[in-house]
């Protein structure tokens, strides 16, 4: 009984982490950015942030 559970609890925990593991591609409302469109037309979540750098630090 006692090696039931055991065995029941690691299989969870692995069940949970493969979900956070791939909760980026479970994600419903997260858009499609795979399709090959022009860039103008890809919505503003799919774009690439531009990272902002304190001054002085530009390359």
């Amino acid at each position: 009984m006692k090696k039931r559970k055991r065995l029941r609890t690691v299989l969870i925990i692995l069940l949970l982490l493969l979900i956070y593991a791939n909760r980026e591609s479970l994600n419903p409302f997260k858009p499609d950015c795979s399709a090959q469109v022009a860039k103008s037309e890809l919505p503003e979540a799919c774009r690439k942030p531009v990272k902002e750098v304190a001054p002085g630090f530009e390359l």
